[in-house]
Parts: C-alpha cells; sequence; structure tokens
C-alpha cells in the first residue's frame, strides 16, 4: 500500500507524458512543426476542438474502465482486486464524478481487516468530499475503535453538522463523551438520540444512569419512568426504578415498582428484599415480614433475610421471636456481626418498653442487666470487620447504663428478675 502511494506522483507523471506525446503526434498528423525562427500553420479552433474532444474521450474511456472493473470487483466481493483501479479513481477523478469511491475503497479495507489503509483512504476522502457526513462517520468510528477518541469525536461532529438527524450518530459520540469523561456532553448527546428515537430504551436507562451519576436522582427517575411507559414489563428497569425511590426514601413509590417486578418475576430474592425494607421503613413490619420470609422460602440460609426479619418483629414488640430470627442467622454462620447487633438492639428495645410499662425514667438494676446483654452482643460484633465501627458505637452508648460495682455490692442476683425479661433466660 505504502509504496503504491509513495509511487503515485511518477504514474500521474507518466500519463502526462503520454497524453503530451499523443498531442505531439496529432500535431504532425494536422500540420507539421515549423522549423525554428519560422512561424507554422495555425490549428484552427475546430481542429483544437477536435484535439480536445480526442483526448477527452481517451481520459473518459479509462475512467470508465476503471470504474467498471473496480465497482465489478467490489460488488462481486473480490475486495483485494477492487482496489488497485479504486485508487485510480481517486487518483484521476479531478472533477469528483466518481462521489463514492472513497466509499466502496474504505470499505474494501474494512472487509480486509486493513484498519491503517481504511483510514488512509477516509482522511482523503473527508478532505475531497469536506460535506459527506458518511465518511465524517466513518472515519469517526476508524479511530475510536483504535483509541483516538478525540479525533473520533471531532469527525462525529462534523458528521452531525452536517446532518443531526441520525440517533445513530449521536449515540456514537454520546458514548466517545463518556469515554472521554466529558459527562456534561454526553448527557446532552442522549437527550438528542431519545428526542429522535423515544423508543430506545437502552438509550433511556444509559440516560437515567448518567443523571445519576451527577447526582441529579430526580432526572434518573423521570428517564426511568420514561422507560416504564415505554416497556412497563422491563424487570430491570422495575428494579432500578424501584431501588431508586427506596434511596431517596420514597418508600411508596418504591413499593410500587418492587410489587410490579414481583408480579412478573415472583422468585427475585433482590425485589423481595427490597420490598420488605421499604414496607419495614414505611411502618408496615407484617408486610415486611411476609415479604422477608417468600425470600427465606427461596433461599433458607441467607442471613441477612434472617435479620431483617429480626428486625421486624422487634419493632412489632415480639423480643423472644426477633431472637429467634437473629439466633438462626448465627446457626447460618456464627461470626455474622449483625446478627450480634440485632440481638443487642432487642435487648435495648426490650429494657425500654419494660421502663416506659413500669413508668420509670432512668434504669434500675434488672434493666442494666439487660443493657449488659446488649453490650455483650455489640462486643461480640467487633469482631466483624465488617460491622465492627457500628458495633463500637453501640457499645459506647450502652457502656453507661451496665451495672457499676456498687450496683453489684448491693444486688446480688446476675440475672433480670422482673417479669417483662424472663423470656430472655
Amino acid at each position: 500500500m505504502k509504496s503504491f502511494l509513495v509511487n503515485k506522483n511518477v504514474r500521474s507523471l507518466v500519463l502526462i507524458l503520454f497524453f503530451i506525446a499523443l498531442a505531439t503526434s496529432l500535431v504532425f498528423i494536422f500540420g507539421c512543426v515549423p522549423p525554428a525562427g519560422k512561424e507554422g500553420p495555425q490549428i484552427n479552433e475546430a481542429r483544437q476542438k477536435a484535439v480536445q474532444d480526442s483526448l477527452q474521450r481517451i481520459y473518459d474511456r479509462k475512467m470508465a474502465l476503471y470504474a467498471s472493473t473496480g465497482f465489478e470487483y467490489y460488488k462481486n466481493k473480490m475486495y483485494r482486486n477492487c482496489i488497485k483501479p479504486l485508487w485510480k479513481i481517486v487518483e484521476l477523478d479531478t472533477a469528483q464524478r466518481y462521489k463514492r469511491t472513497i466509499t466502496y475503497l474504505s470499505d474494501a479495507y474494512i472487509k480486509l481487516n486493513n484498519a491503517d489503509s481504511a483510514q488512509i483512504a477516509l482522511e482523503i476522502g473527508t478532505q475531497k468530499f469536506p460535506k459527506n457526513a458518511y465518511l465524517h462517520r466513518n472515519l469517526g468510528y476508524i479511530y475510536g475503535s483504535r483509541g483516538m477518541i478525540e479525533e473520533a469525536i471531532s469527525e462525529y461532529e462534523k458528521a452531525l453538522a452536517i446532518n443531526d438527524t441520525t440517533a445513530s450518530d449521536w449515540k456514537q459520540v454520546a458514548n466517545l463523551y463518556i469515554r472521554n469523561d466529558q459527562q456534561d456532553e454526553a448527557i446532552n448527546a442522549y437527550k438528542k438520540v431519545v428526542g429522535l428515537n423515544p423508543k430506545d430504551q437502552e438509550a433511556q436507562k444509559t440516560l437515567s444512569q448518567l443523571y445519576k451519576s451527577t447526582g441529579d436522582a430526580d432526572a434518573a427517575i423521570q428517564g426511568m419512568e420514561e422507560v416504564k411507559k415505554l416497556d412497563p414489563q422491563n424487570v430491570e428497569n422495575l428494579f432500578s426504578l424501584g431501588k431508586e425511590y427506596f434511596n431517596i426514601e420514597d418508600f411508596d413509590n418504591a413499593i410500587v415498582n418492587f410489587n410490579a417486578l414481583l408480579n412478573l418475576k415472583p422468585g427475585d430474592i433482590s425485589a423481595l428484599s427490597y420490598l420488605g425494607a421499604s414496607y419495614s421503613n414505611s411502618g408496615q413490619c407484617n408486610k415486611a415480614i411476609a415479604a422477608y420470609k417468600k425470600a427465606i422460602d427461596i433461599q433458607p440460609d441467607n442471613k441477612k433475610l434472617h435479620t431483617d426479619v429480626a428486625t421486624c418483629y422487634k419493632e412489632l414488640g415480639k423480643f423472644s421471636t426477633a431472637r429467634n430470627y437473629a439466633n438462626k442467622a448465627l446457626r447460618i454462620d456464627s461470626k455474622f456481626g449483625l446478627a450480634n447487633i440485632v440481638r443487642g438492639e432487642i435487648y435495648e428495645a426490650a429494657v425500654e418498653e419494660c421502663m416506659a410499662d413500669r413508668g420509670k425514667d432512668a434504669p434500675e438494676f434488672d434493666d442494666k442487666l439487660v443493657f449488659e446483654l446488649a453490650y455483650k452482643e455489640y462486643k461480640k460484633a467487633t469482631s466483624d470487620l465488617q460491622y465492627k465501627d457500628m458495633a463500637a458505637g453501640k457499645m459506647r452508648y450502652v457502656k453507661d447504663f451496665i451495672p457499676k460495682k456498687e450496683d453489684r455490692f448491693f444486688h446480688k442476683h446476675t440475672q433480670a428478675k422482673l417479669n417483662c425479661y424472663k423470656w430472655i433466660y
């Protein structure tokens, strides 16, 4: 390829010499060359036109030959054979009559997996035909595939300046913007994609993700709601939408979307877990427990689900049942710190309820003994690195309420005697 391009000027010179020789021979045919210093017979306009027409016919025949040969080879997918005649057309077509030559030539190189030559052909083509969006688009694709991101963006932008109604071009440049960390430009480009093709769910989803990455949760949700209108059975979008509502603590809308998902895919563990958490956070503990238990039926060894159920029963004041579920989690994994934390929280909640029932504002010795049980659970949880900091914070809070030396001096029993604590022992 390189030698072919290097010899381009040589071939052009040979061609010029051919035409000069031809013209000279025609001069001898139509009239002799005058001797030096003497004026010979003049060729009239008719004869000059005849010469020009003859040269033009020769040129046209050669161009037609190259064109028919090159295009025929290309049409029949004989890509190696079409390259030489197509390059001939590129060299000789000064009038730019064969405008699709570069298109065929670059495509032939692409089919032959010759990206270097395809790039050279397209670069020449965009110079010759700067208003050809197709050539800019293809050159942009070549640049992008070779990691030349900024060059690729420039070519797609040129294509879009010529024709900005092609959704695929906007999508390509949007993805290039993402690769080049140009988030705002990517968002604007994807907005164009969605505007041109509102049914493009993938574009809607990507636009929502871009909004989310910029912290614009409302715009992200709006995008996912648009996808939901187009495809209400898109479970992936329903999950993302429910999760986004959950993250902004709009639990009612989270519940709507997770329930819609579960109507389509009843056994989705993640959706059941989020549904349970949404119900729990909105104060609907019984519904939360029902959702969690459905998930446990599918994954009985899921320790996190057992602790979630335990938390719900704690909120309902069913402390014994709550502890049973926390114990189940620990039987699955004895080092699961969250289960110990939940056990500690159950003891704390029991103390608060027992004190409230007795009308006490300050803990008595039995209350302090139960606070001590909570403290011990939190201490165990510090062995789990994932929950160590949470457990340490709870230990610091409870420490002030556990029995002191003087408490133990006046009270000899080691287990709480009050009826409200009988379930513990």
